[in-house]
């Protein structure tokens, strides 16, 4: 009996310990942030192992997973828009049709799928069509990824053995950035560093100067520092306003001076060449 127990403990033990395999196809998970919105891809990467992928291991006009396993999910905290199709915040299912010329990319709700068994096309949350580029770099291991990435968008692109399939993702920073702005305002009215930070997003964004020069002087009324004095100079010049901007950048470049900001030192001096021609004009 004692023999018997120890046998089975033994091949509990080596069961246990058999089904930590390494996978085929390994789970993979990618995360980016556009602007502020964070986009989640979760999938299994396979191989190509010295095999024909498209019209083979992948047939054409068929829907494929874009990945091994279980199906790929992605996901976004916020409402994007793809190929001018807005898609609500929330996590999708990713396939896609290929076929010789074009692709269909799908997002679908139904996340629980093990590859395409199941797929509805009436679960469908938007379809749009894409020319892949058949001649891309060669890729070993299937691989998302994101480039282009800008404060309103990002291209994603999936990419195996010679074929590279891009799309963008737009999102709508802007709203939300002014939202946070506008409430962190509303909360913090005696912080000059939220309404610098809020007038230099406004500046940078080329959106509502007269309201980046109101919040620009509001933090300079509270306390002169260089950096809000630089931004206030700034905000003068976005409005046409550059005897304004000179003489505010003039103050900036005194106060880098004395706090030895190489960088705002030059920066002011460059402004106040620059606008000084400006004004003449």
């Amino acid at each position: 009996m004692k023999y018997l127990f120890s046998t089975l403990f033994f091949l509990t033990t080596l069961l246990s310990v058999a089904q930590d395999l390494p996978q085929a196809s390994p789970i993979s998970k990618l995360e980016q942030r556009i602007g502020l919105t964070d986009v989640t891809i979760k999938y299994s990467r396979p191989g190509t192992k010295g095999r024909k992928i498209w019209g083979d291991v992948v047939p054409y006009k068929a829907v494929w997973r874009t990945g091994a396993n279980a199906c790929t999910v992605i996901s976004f905290s916020d409402n994007v828009s793809i190929n001018s199709q807005t898609v609500p915040a929330g996590e999708y299912s990713l396939f896609v049709i290929p076929t010789e010329t074009d692709w269909t990319v799908i997002l679908n709700k139904n996340t629980k799928l093990w590859g395409s068994d199941g797929y509805k096309q009436e679960e469908d949350v938007i379809r749009f069509t894409v020319k892949p580029d058949m001649n891309a770099t060669f890729v070993e291991t299937m691989l998302f990824a994101f480039d282009n990435i800008k404060i309103d968008g990002a291209d994603l692109s999936l990419m195996w053995e010679k074929m590279k399939l891009t799309f963008r993702i737009n999102i709508d920073t802007d709203t939300k950035a002014i939202g946070n702005i506008k409430k962190a305002v509303a909360e913090a009215e005696n912080t000059y560093r939220t309404y610098n930070a809020s007038a230099t997003y406004l500046l940078d964004a080329n959106k509502d100067l007269p309201q980046a020069l109101d919040w620009a002087k509001r933090s300079v009324a509270m306390q002169e520092k260089f950096w809000n004095v630089y931004t206030l100079s700034r905000a003068y010049a976005a409005n046409n306003m550059y005897k304004d901007a000179i003489l505010a950048a003039e103050k900036s470049l005194k106060l880098a001076q004395e706090s030895k900001q190489e960088a705002y030192i030059k920066l002011n001096q460059k402004n106040i060449e620059e606008w000084k021609k400006k004004k003449t004009k």
